[in-house]
């Protein structure tokens, strides 16, 4: 027997705070354009169970994802392993972990949010009821990779229309055991950098999961795939990326969900009663580090505030003990049956690394999820490397990581998904 709870919660900030993902915020929001929410899908099996939480939110760091998900195990009796902590990426929420970020660190928000986080877990598995789930994968034209060749050896930030894309469209749907439906998981990896600014937000998702919901009368939830060198690409009066209106970011989100709703057509039933779900750390290793003259010209020169920021934080370590080599992230895989699985990676990964996990675990149906448990920092697949750019050499000083990583990190991972996988099939 298979039992779902589905259940959401607003975790919209009550007043102005400091947001997060751009570099160049120099005061706190001014407004709400749209209220954020936390959603939660919990999933019972036979013999084992998950609790998939998401939320408008940029991700969360090691520290504060594993805080959650000892917090929300101890109050639903679920084990840390069995819960599942995902975003939306939004640029547009509030700045409540360290980065190299303006501003502060909103505390109190961290605080409200860690409730609110807990309640909703709570309250999906309260809701538990004997249902289905079923599976669609439909295609989506929305998005474009970033990543444009200079023709000099280097990538400029740009449209690429001829640069790789998972297109996939997945979504998961749940009912009760008469049919009716309960909920809805969409993912997708494409970047929520629509909109930029002061006001409060969750981008296409949050549009294209209120889309859904007024059109299937369930509530409808989004995680963001694999899109580290992906974006929304709104044409107008140059050839780069435009900001666009909300009227027409909710018309693109709305053509969306009617994709969605397309695909759901040739949805087929997932059986989930033999559900397994496992989590394992592995170490994704830095390139060289940097040394101590470096760090202290950089935290006493650099042109740039948050890289001064970053030296200092760095300089803090290495006077601790050294700079670690390494950076843990975790790999969550939750397999409803042989035929049928998602994959969760902590980090901004690159869509290359979740479309190489897709082709090797063919073929069995595979949704890759990042923004996971953990947004420890750019996860580059080894065919950026040698373009270089922001997200394989540029990005690391905003997550306070010493230094970009080694170009072996996709290999790494693709084994490590490859050898969790195999360990449940046996």
């Amino acid at each position: 027997m298979t039992k779902i709870g589905i259940a959401s919660i607003d975790i919209t900030p009550q007043h102005p705070v400091w947001l997060t993902g751009y570099g160049n915020r120099d005061h706190k929001s001014e407004g709400v354009y749209q209220s954020l929410t936390a959603g939660a899908v919990s999933i019972a099996g036979d013999a084992d169970e998950v609790l998939i939480l998401t939320g408008d939110l940029i991700g969360y760091d090691l520290a504060y994802a594993a805080a959650a998900k000892n917090r929300i195990a101890e109050s639903t009796g679920l084990l840390p392993r069995q819960v599942v902590l995902t975003a939306t990426h939004t640029h547009c929420a509030p700045f409540f972990y360290p980065m190299a970020m303006p501003g502060e660190v909103e505390q109190e928000y961290a605080e409200f949010l860690l409730n609110q986080l807990v309640q909703v877990a709570i309250s999906a598995k309260g809701q538990q009821t004997e249902g289905a789930v079923a599976f669609s994968r439909g295609r989506s034209e929305f998005g474009v990779s970033r990543r444009l060749p200079d023709g000099k050896g280097g990538v400029q930030f740009a449209p690429n229309p001829a640069g790789p894309m998972d297109r996939d469209l997945d979504t998961l749907w749940f009912s009760t055991a008469c049919g009716e439906l309960i909920g809805s998981l969409i993912i997708f990896g494409c970047h929520p950098t629509s909109r930029g600014g002061y006001m409060i937000g969750g981008d296409y998702p949050g549009f294209l999961c209120r889309a859904l919901s007024e059109q299937t009368k369930a509530p409808s939830f989004f995680a963001t795939g694999c899109a580290g060198n992906i974006r929304p690409w709104f044409k107008g009066e140059n050839s780069g990326f435009n900001t666009p209106s909300l009227e027409d970011l909710e018309a693109a989100s709305r053509q969306i969900a009617a994709e969605v709703i397309q695909s759901r057509q040739d949805a087929t039933s997932v059986n989930a009663e033999a559900l397994q779900v496992t989590s394992e750390f592995h170490h994704l290793p830095y390139a060289e580090l940097p040394d101590d003259a470096m760090l202290r010209d950089k935290a006493e020169n650099h042109a740039n505030p948050l890289i001064r920021r970053w030296a200092s934080e760095m300089l803090k370590l290495s006077g601790a003990g050294g700079l670690p080599n390494s950076c843990p992230q975790e790999v969550q895989v939750v397999q409803f049956n042989h035929e049928m699985r998602a994959v969760f990676l902590g980090g901004e990964v690159l869509t290359e690394i979740g479309l190489h996990i897709k082709s090797a675990l063919q073929p069995a149906a595979t949704i890759t999820v990042a923004y996971s448990n953990g947004l420890i920092a750019y996860v580059p697949s080894e065919e950026t490397y040698d373009l270089g750019g922001y997200e394989v050499d540029g990005s690391h000083f905003y997550f306070l990581k010493p230094a970009p990583f080694a170009k072996k990190i996709e290999n790494l991972i693709v084994a490590k998904t490859l050898d969790m996988v195999k360990k449940l099939q046996a």
